[in-house]
């Protein structure tokens, strides 16, 4: 790795960007680490609370670490890099197992999405940055010693390399909706037709989604067990029933009978379980997400996904609520 310096320092120079990327973004948004334990079903012999709470502290220091230790402190911290990011990577691979998809705030503020296989191929890739990164410490080389040594060709090579970085991560961000589009989709909405979805209350008697909305308009809740948004959503639900009796009937669709059958968060009757996943697949949502089923049979408003838009659909609805004539 000496025989290469300019390229060992860009794969620690990179590791550090990533930790401290993520460790600032982590503190912007407690709550969304918190959750990914959750989520991610971390074993219980990592206490969540302590843990998600120094993690992002914990990443802001290696790639502290990563930047000034000489080399034999070095390689103590890239061994510690090492072993983060393939932990990091077994609970992603992990989570690609699960029954239903995984939402992951891997970045804390900045990354709120399903976990699939490119989480895991980016997780792979900072493994091997960081094994890279630990051959390099072994073979004496620091952070400060390479730069010490950089000579005209070698800064342009890390300006380059930053350059390239920079442009990579404007390429991907456009990827991304904006906002005001959305707004716009939304104003838009163009009614489909309720799609053929089945669940099964707690009698064991099972509904279909047309059968449910021929007397009454409803408003269906996916939820799952075990995630830190799904919780904080469901404990509005009583609530939101309250408010939107009689004229929509709220449910909450949990993903199996016993989820369903042991809330706390709610009023049990609102509690419905879901034959083999047949309403998230149906209207491709993760969770918690919320959908909107009118009484005519079409679609009154939504899919939407994520703590922060279902709670500001169940307004949205509340509002146009009221705003309805009184017969």
């Amino acid at each position: 790795m000496s025989s290469a310096p300019v390229a060992a320092l860009v794969a620690v120079l990179t590791l550090a960007a990533v930790l401290a990327t993520s460790g600032v973004a982590k503190l912007r948004d407690r709550v969304a680490t918190r959750d990914a334990f959750a989520a991610l079903r971390v074993p219980d012999v990592v206490p969540a609370g302590p843990a998600s709470a120094a993690l992002p502290w914990a990443e802001l220091a290696l790639a502290a670490l990563l930047l000034v230790a000489p080399s034999r402190a070095l390689v103590a911290v890239t061994a510690l890099v090492l072993v983060l990011m393939l932990a990091y990577t077994a609970l992603i691979g992990r989570a690609l197992t699960f029954d239903e998809p995984v939402t992951c705030s891997c970045f804390g503020s900045l990354s709120r999405h399903d976990v699939d296989r490119t989480t895991l191929l980016r997780n792979v890739l900072l493994s091997l940055l960081a094994g890279a990164a630990l051959w390099f410490a072994v073979d004496g080389g620091s952070v400060l010693s390479v730069v010490r040594d950089l000579d005209a060709a070698g800064w342009w090579a890390i300006v380059a390399a930053i350059a390239a970085a920079a442009v990579a991560a404007l390429v991907v961000g456009t990827g991304s909706a904006p906002r005001a589009a959305e707004t716009d989709e939304l104003l838009d909405y163009e009614r489909d037709r309720t799609p053929y979805g089945v669940v099964r209350r707690a009698d064991g008697s099972v509904a279909n989604l047309w059968d449910l909305t021929s007397t009454q308009a409803r408003l269906l809740v996916v939820l799952k067990p075990g995630c830190g948004p799904c919780v904080r959503t469901a404990e509005k639900l009583d609530g939101l029933a309250a408010q939107l009796s009689p004229a929509v009937g709220v449910l909450a669709v949990y993903p199996d009978e016993t989820a369903a059958s042991s809330v706390t968060e709610h009023a049990r009757d609102l509690a419905v379980s879901e034959p083999d996943g047949n309403i998230r697949r149906g209207f491709s949502v993760g969770t918690p997400a919320a959908v909107l089923l009118g009484a005519d049979g079409f679609l009154a408003g939504g899919p939407v996904a994520g703590e922060r838009d279902v709670t500001e659909f169940f307004a949205e609805v509340v509002e146009a609520l009221r705003e309805q004539p009184e017969t």
